[in-house]
C-alpha cells in the first residue's frame, strides 16, 4: 500500500489523499509543501474551504479548494474528484483566486 502524506475528509464528506509519490513530485515545484505549517493549512483548506471552484482546464474531473490564511495569501488545493478516494493533484500558496476571471464558463461551487 502506498504511503500517504495527507488523508482527510473534505467539507462534503469525501476522502481526499496525497500520496508520498505525488508529494515528492510536487515539492520540486512548490517548496511550501515541505513546511509542516503549510501542510496543516492544506488539510484545513480541504476540510473547511472558503471557496470551491470547478477547475478551468477540467471542470468535470477536478475542483479547486481555496482558504485565505493571511492578508495576501491563499492555500489552493487542486483535487481529482472522480476517483475514490479523491486525489490531490497539486497544492500551493497563491495571492488570488484565479478561477474568478473565468466566470461564467466555470462555477463557484461553495
Amino acid at each position: 500500500m502506498e504511503k500517504l502524506v495527507i488523508d482527510v475528509v473534505d467539507y462534503d464528506g469525501n476522502r481526499v489523499i496525497l500520496t508520498e509519490r505525488k508529494w515528492k513530485q510536487k515539492i520540486q515545484q512548490h517548496s511550501e509543501l515541505l513546511d509542516k505549517t503549510f501542510l496543516k493549512n492544506l488539510e484545513d483548506t480541504i476540510k473547511n474551504p472558503n471557496e470551491v471552484w470547478e477547475d478551468y482546464s477540467d471542470k468535470e474531473n477536478k475542483r479547486c479548494y481555496y482558504k485565505k490564511y493571511s492578508i495576501n495569501s491563499y492555500v489552493k488545493v487542486v483535487i481529482w474528484i472522480t476517483k475514490s478516494p479523491c486525489h490531490i493533484v497539486s497544492a500551493f500558496e497563491t495571492n488570488k483566486i484565479k478561477e474568478e476571471i473565468y466566470q461564467p464558463n466555470i462555477k463557484r461551487l461553495k
